[in-house]
């Protein structure tokens, strides 16, 4: 009788165990668990400023998706506090990769152009005349100085997909401050050095149509 008892005994042990490690394997489940979701931040800066107004040429934009160098391919929010040295915010977060958010920023800036029959992107069935290639060379908050500021540095490349040739590639840079030294002034100015470079690589892009 005492060995029923103690083996009912153990083998409730053993259960309860598991249940407990089944309970901390889920973390987020746990009844007790208050922690707070990461705070979700986005890369989008409404409103565009229209450009000069243009004459459509008929042509077909295709406007890749945009690709980032490592250490700015995830939705983290990099920040610096000395060169060579990058750090993200664990509680702040991109809604999506900077890159994957930046495509309909941009889609939307070609079309407000007016200079393009259609301007399309991956996956598109439609043969497009030219192409733009995006790289984020870097995206961060850098914190050296008060107010600390976000630097945004991209390359353009413009591509006739026809004869498969580079028509112009240039490096733009844009540095904008941060209203608050956190994450959400991170974000602000991000957004704020997005538009201001989409200032520069529209008309820069819109020169090579002929």
């Amino acid at each position: 009788m005492k060995g029923a008892v103690a083996r009912r005994s153990t083998a409730g042990c053993r259960g309860a165990i598991w249940m407990l490690v089944g309970a901390l394997a889920a973390g987020c489940s746990l009844p007790g668990d208050k922690s707070e979701p990461p705070q979700t931040f986005l890369l989008d800066v409404g409103a565009l400023d229209a450009p000069p107004a243009r004459r459509p040429t008929g042509k077909t934009l295709l406007v890749a998706t945009p690709k980032a160098a490592p250490g700015f391919d995830s939705n983290r929010i990099a920040y610096t506090r000395e060169p060579l040295k990058l750090d993200y915010y664990l509680n702040s977060v991109w809604s999506d990769t900077p890159a994957k958010m930046l495509l309909p920023v941009l889609v939307r800036a070609f079309e407000g152009a007016g200079a393009f029959s259609a301007v399309v992107s991956p996956p598109s069935p439609a043969v497009p005349d030219l192409r733009v290639d995006l790289d984020i060379i870097r995206l961060q908050q850098e914190l050296m100085s008060k107010p600390s500021h976000v630097r945004l540095t991209v390359r353009l490349k413009v591509i006739d997909t026809r004869s498969g040739r580079v028509l112009g590639a240039r490096v733009f840079e844009a540095v904008e401050s941060t209203p608050s030294e956190d994450a959400y002034g991170a974000a602000r100015a991000a957004n704020a050095a997005v538009q201001k470079l989409l200032g520069e690589m529209i008309p820069f892009a819109l020169a090579y149509l002929t």
